[in-house]
């Protein structure tokens, strides 16, 4: 089974269940079979961090074969837009799982082989890019990808958690 260690203060039982369903669900999603999100272990963390967020490879696992992962969402970034204005607290959680969704799309990438982190760096497919800017960062193929799907992963997970709150009555 997958084993989603959710590490954060202040955030309500319902919203943690939330989060804890999105892993599962966009891990699917993202074609990761049973067999192997079974034998994944995520660590969530909501805090302070550099980013938005992050996904990495946990410290401890083998990062030829990853299965143990960290992943940061700084929730605290996602209270405002980027105009300053202070967002809802709908919006902020659809934020968070927007956000959860885009590195979790970096996670299966480093399931499939296709990321990969050596001593060079990332490596997409083998090839590693030499990122200076922001415009780089932007550009690297593995962002454009977590980017162009992380909308759409909302919205199967939004969906979805309509159904589980109607059949669950949650």
């Amino acid at each position: 089974m997958l084993k989603v260690n959710l590490h954060a203060k202040n955030i309500d039982s319902k919203f943690r269940m939330a989060l804890r369903v999105c892993v599962e669900h966009t891990l699917k999603e993202l074609g990761v079979r049973k067999r192997l999100r079974d034998g994944l272990v995520v660590n969530l963390h909501l805090r302070h961090h550099a980013a938005e967020g992050e996904a990495m490879i946990s410290e401890w696992a083998n990062r030829y074969r990853p299965r143990e992962f960290k992943v940061i969402v700084d929730h605290h970034r996602l209270t405002h837009d980027e105009y300053g204005r202070e967002k809802g607290e709908t919006e902020w959680a659809h934020d968070v799982i927007k956000t959860l969704c885009h590195e979790l799309v970096h996670v299966s990438d480093y399931i499939s082989g296709e990321l990969t982190y050596r001593d060079s760096g990332l490596l997409w497919k083998g090839e590693w890019f030499d990122v200076k800017t922001m415009s780089d960062y932007f550009k690297l193929p593995y962002e454009i990808r977590a980017y162009g799907l992380e909308k759409g992963l909302l919205l199967s997970f939004l969906d979805f958690w309509k159904e589980c709150e109607e059949t669950l009555g949650l």
